[in-house]
């Protein structure tokens, strides 16, 4: 019981346990794969990039499918950016902001490829060639009294 609800002369109901329900018939579902246990007495000293072979056999995701421009998004600011049609639109056709669909993760496994990927906008995708943005700075400011700043390369 509570210390207000006892200074309050309020009692409280007993605590009850909450009983499973019964599952009806179920579906069998695939699950994806389980990722490999840790192993914490191996050499850290071991490079993780080499190309030796390992022990360990993680599975990479799916291989990116090809895509191309849904003619949903041809009239739109995006027209430029293609899509993997698997995903779920959430805001209709303009912002893009979408999800994958459960079964297509599953179906991925343990990692999710590129395409996959939830998008969140709130306007159009800026149209940049990759030889724009070399010289880029970003910087993460604010409150703190050290502002961050750094580069895509």
């Amino acid at each position: 019981m509570s210390t207000a609800a006892q200074n309050a002369g309020v009692p409280l109901p007993p605590p009850t346990e909450v009983q499973p329900k019964a599952q009806a018939a179920s579906v069998p579902v695939q699950l994806p794969p389980t990722p490999p246990e840790t192993d914490f007495d191996s050499d850290d000293s071991k490079s993780t990039t080499s190309t030796a072979p390992t022990e360990l056999d993680i599975p990479l995701p799916p291989p990116s499918r090809e895509q191309q421009v849904l003619d949903v998004d041809k009239p739109t600011p995006d027209a430029h950016v293609p899509r993997d049609p698997r995903l779920i639109r959430l805001t209709g056709v303009h912002p893009f902001n979408v999800e994958a669909p459960l079964s297509a993760l599953y179906n991925e496994g343990f990692l999710t490829s590129p395409d996959l990927f939830y998008v969140r906008n709130h306007g159009a995708v800026p149209e940049v060639q990759d030889a724009e943005c070399l010289d880029w700075e970003f910087s993460v400011e604010g409150y703190a009294c050290l502002a961050i700043f750094t580069t895509l390369f």
